[in-house]
């Protein structure tokens, strides 16, 4: 059978127990709280990880408020790894110029605690971004790739992941699991729609620009 580990960027202990740990018992699970840097985070699991490299068939990188219900999510998961994807999620679309994947053929769907399902219609494929609510590591992503830590809030390293992985020539795709994301869509602060801001200037600086 094929086991996963998980990996939390924690904002919320509360969260934490009631949405990630009943879908991840009798896995190892990783989580790092008091963090101002999802990539910083990240990439502290990753290290944890490769220690117990040949233990796993993959990482799944969530946030807190993450719910999976599909119980078919390890052996959908591990298929797409076995198939070749580098990294998988459950919603992405094509890189236009930004990191705002949901305004470039997006496919994918994701339920929303508004009660509102986000269907794309497909709900599998290759992307070029991925939606940072899921990140699944292959082993090879595990071994591979890093985060980049200039994005020093929540915003953008899951395209800046996504791009990295493409670059080194692996597929990055869109895999069709059941999720609850426990938030409203939308930016819930003027802050945080200027971070966002600040995350698309980094990308295109780092994947734009330079190929203009």
């Amino acid at each position: 059978m094929p086991r996963l580990a998980y990996g939390v960027c924690v904002g919320s202990w509360d969260k934490f127990n009631q949405y990630v740990v009943p879908h991840t018992q009798d896995r190892q699970v990783f989580g790092i709280s008091g963090q101002t840097s999802i990539a910083w985070a990240y990439n502290k699991i990753l290290e944890a990880v490769r220690w117990h490299r040949g233990t796993v068939s993959g990482l799944v990188l969530q946030h807190d408020d993450l719910e999976i219900t599909d119980p078919e999510v390890e052996a959908k998961l591990c298929a797409a790894f076995e198939s070749g994807a580098g990294i998988a999620g459950v919603a992405g679309g094509m890189h236009r110029g930004d990191i705002a994947w949901w305004a470039h053929e997006p496919i994918g769907h994701v339920r929303y605690d508004s009660g509102q399902m986000i269907d794309f219609g497909a709900h599998s494929g290759p992307v070029d971004l991925l939606d940072g609510c899921l990140l699944a590591f292959s082993p090879w992503a595990i071994e591979t790739l890093v985060f980049n830590e200039n994005y020093e809030g929540f915003h953008g390293y899951d395209a800046d992941i996504s791009r990295r992985a493409a670059d080194s020539g692996m597929p990055v795709t869109v895999v069709d699991i059941d999720v609850w994301h426990h938030t409203k869509l939308g930016f819930k602060t003027q802050q945080s729609q200027a971070d966002w801001l600040a995350a698309n200037e980094i990308f295109r600086k780092k994947w734009v620009e330079p190929h203009a």
